[in-house]
């Protein structure tokens, strides 16, 4: 079954998809299991002109998650400009091999969340095919917006058995457990809270105020571009009464799209209001 990670911007997604695959890795070392991660950010952003195939970018992804790695590389841009790698070749190569495919951000392909787009459709079949129906194939990624959840799992087809599920992220239970996982006592409830006592969250804070130097990773920019481009879609009454009520019952078609990236998820499918990302 292909399990979805969704999660607001910052809020650990791809360290929790990184730590899954390495420990994957460690276990399943000798027992001819190709365990394979990559991301559409960071170092591998998505380069524009490969948002019309996105399989050849998900592809191209494995081949280079396959190449060895030193300090200084090797670069991704470089290798997606002189190298050619086909679907056909990425089949090959993983043979009948058992798989397990981690996909780091896959709402940043172009059209995910886009009922009519062909190319999502193609890579929905592909990665059906050949990371998910047979025994031994298992397909794992994580997403900004849950929207994405949905959609594949209609491009995939959800009258299938393996549909997509969502797996729902740990948050802080306690203050307690906050003071021993930051080493910082001054933390208290209502910061917890402000951050919807996501791990991520609440770290970025502690750090800004530890060494303010460094400045702080908190998604202040995500933030405000979310919300800009809410209000430049049109904010009516009926939009923040949905809005509002979303708070109460947490059903997800209720939120304004934009808006989505600033919320957590939960493995009811239900969103939950981060007030951190709420205000202004």
């Amino acid at each position: 079954m292909a399990s979805g990670h969704v999660r607001c911007s910052r809020g650990g997604k791809t360290r929790a998809l990184y730590e899954l695959s390495r420990v994957l890795k460690e276990r399943l070392r000798g027992d001819d299991v190709a365990v394979i991660y990559i991301s559409l950010n960071d170092r591998t952003s998505l380069i524009n002109w490969e948002s019309l195939n996105p399989i050849d970018a998900i592809c191209r992804r494995i081949a280079f998650a396959a190449l060895p790695r030193t300090e200084e590389g090797p670069d991704f841009a470089k290798f997606a400009e002189e190298v050619e790698v086909s679907s056909m070749a990425i089949v090959e190569w993983l043979g009948a091999s058992p798989r397990i495919l981690l996909i780091d951000e896959l709402n940043k392909l172009e059209g995910m969340t886009d009922p009519g787009n062909v190319a999502m459709e193609g890579l929905a079949t592909f990665l059906k095919k050949h990371f998910l129906t047979k025994k031994q194939q298992y397909f794992v990624f994580s997403s900004h917006v849950v929207s994405s959840s949905y959609q594949l799992s209609r491009f995939m087809d959800s009258r299938c058995k393996r549909e997509v599920i969502i797996r729902e992220l740990p948050l802080i239970e306690n203050l307690i457990t906050a003071w021993n996982s930051f080493n910082y006592l001054q933390l208290n409830a209502r910061q917890l809270l402000h951050y919807g006592c996501v791990p991520a969250l609440v770290y970025q804070s502690v750090c800004a105020v530890l060494d303010p130097t460094k400045g702080s990773y908190l998604p202040k920019m995500n933030r405000e571009m979310a919300i800009m481009e809410c209000v430049q879609d049109g904010v009516t009454d009926e939009v923040i009464e949905q809005l509002l009520g979303s708070f109460l019952h947490g059903g997800p078609y209720f939120v304004p799209p934009a808006l989505l990236q600033l919320m957590d998820t939960t493995s009811d499918d239900e969103v939950r209001w981060i007030p951190y990302n709420m205000v202004p």
